[in-house]
């Protein structure tokens, strides 16, 4: 009973390690190759290395005389361990996996003090070895409770992995934070099993004891909550300071284009009162003269037909800045917009998401030498209670899929590919998926994200 209360208890705390993990990263972060066998073998790794405990604890009482600091370097490992897991099952860099693992070590420290202190330490002290089951269930329990609470935390976080800056000294600093937090956590766990334990069985000292356990509970739970609390609203600063980028971002080029708007409309204004005088004109001056003139006045007016009203300003300000960069390059951009679920994509994900469909596909058609196949065709509708968005666009050549993607044709491959993938994590992030298909010399790129109703 013994050896099953130590497997099992061990098993609770790298398991409750690895949902937690699993709920910051599977639905913000995109997967890696071979994702599901990734996340199975490294989850096993994780769990086997917990349960190494069992045989070093043994060991210690062997060799170690009981020592705490025998089992120091252990811990030290396990602290940075589920670290891999992360970096080995998503795409995220150093900094964001450092945010998950520590979000992750303060809520489950939550659950480790309610299960393990406070209710069978202190309420319930014998519950495991005389009710096994009940302890499970208790167990699991408290579990659904933190983690539900904390389910509701991670949905309101941005769907997307965030832009980390590059500030001299930023992931060292985060790694000292976790040391010291660690440190503290180690510190009154060997203050409860080497200081406080032996006065357990001190009738004259069970007041003293008692509350002494309270204290070093209250500590450990104000710790893991006040670290998780500064912890979230860094990065929610961080999410903050992003959008507010895209944003201004976003001004600058909608003031860009309402200067091009209103200098293009003054044009055809001028043209249009003109007008009558070069028809007159027109009567008496050469062929060659007459095509002129009237290719200025289709350029006014093509200017004009540039400027995207869609009724969202995300949606009007890029496809502006893609449909006259298109007028200047002889590509022809249709656009279909008729929906009322794009609402449902943040601002700053409809950006990158639409930016880099529509880049990819000018990218494309650019490099064809047939003027008629220069097309691209957007449609953005509303399908049953789904969001469709479609991107359809010619190109030349062969196309080579790698894990569902396309890969890139320019020679920089470790710098460029980026934007497909981007566009396939935000998908998933709203619950949604993005198809692709190259059929002949169609490039056909598709993302459908389920409505608000399939989301309530």
């Amino acid at each position: 009973m013994e050896l099953f209360l130590a497997i099992q208890d061990q098993s609770r705390y790298i398991i409750g390690l690895i949902t937690i993990l699993f709920l910051l990263s599977h639905f913000s972060l995109e997967r890696r190759e071979g994702y599901f066998w990734r996340l199975a073998g490294s989850s096993t790794a994780l769990w086997l290395l917990a349960l190494a405990y069992l045989p070093l604890a043994r060991l210690q009482r062997t060799l170690g005389g009981g020592s705490p600091l025998f089992m120091a370097p252990y811990w030290l490992f396990m602290s940075f361990a589920p670290l891999f897991y992360v970096l080995l099952c998503w795409k995220t860099t150093l900094d964001g996996a450092l945010f998950r693992l520590m979000v992750a070590s303060f809520v489950e420290n939550i659950v480790t003090v309610l299960v393990r202190y406070l209710g069978v330490g202190i309420l319930m002290p014998g519950l495991p070895q005389a009710h096994p089951a009940l302890y499970t269930l208790f167990m699991i329990a408290c579990y659904a409770l933190v983690y539900g609470v904390f389910w509701q935390m991670v949905r309101r976080l941005p769907r997307r992995e965030l832009t980390y800056e590059k500030k001299s000294g930023s992931q060292w600093a985060n790694v000292l934070v976790y040391l010291i937090y660690t440190t503290i956590l180690a510190n009154t766990k060997v203050a409860f099993e080497y200081i406080l334990q032996p006065l357990a069985g001190r009738a004259e000292l069970a007041d003293v004891y008692l509350q002494m356990r309270l204290f070093l509970i209250l500590v450990m739970t104000l710790l893991s909550v006040v670290m998780l609390i500064l912890q979230w609203n860094a990065y929610r600063r961080l999410a903050l300071q992003n959008d507010k980028q895209v944003l201004l971002q976003m001004a600058r080029q909608r003031e860009s284009q309402y200067e091009f708007s209103k200098e293009n409309i003054e044009m055809i204004n001028r043209k249009c009162h003109d007008l009558k005088h070069q028809l007159r004109a027109l009567e008496q001056v050469s062929d060659d003269e007459r095509r002129a003139q009237l290719r200025q006045a289709r350029q006014a007016v093509d200017f004009y037909d540039a400027v995207v009203k869609t009724g969202n300003d995300a949606l009007d300000t890029l496809l502006t800045e893609k449909s006259v960069y298109c007028q200047n390059r002889s590509i022809r951009l249709s656009c279909m917009v008729s929906t009322h679920y794009l609402s449902r994509i943040g601002l700053v994900d409809l950006y990158t998401l639409l930016g880099n469909a529509l880049d990819n596909a000018i990218e494309s058609v650019e490099r064809l030498a047939s003027p008629e196949k220069k097309t691209i065709s957007l449609t953005i509708r509303d399908q049953g209670r789904m969001l469709y968005l479609q991107v359809e666009n010619y190109y030349e050549g062969t196309i080579a899929f790698e894990d569902g993607l396309p890969q890139t044709q320019k020679d920089d491959r470790e710098n460029h590919g980026f934007g497909v993938r981007s566009i396939r994590s935000i998908a998933r992030a709203y619950g949604g998926e993005m198809y692709l298909s190259a059929d002949g010399e169609l490039f056909l790129l598709q993302v459908v994200i389920p409505g608000a109703d399939e989301q309530a």
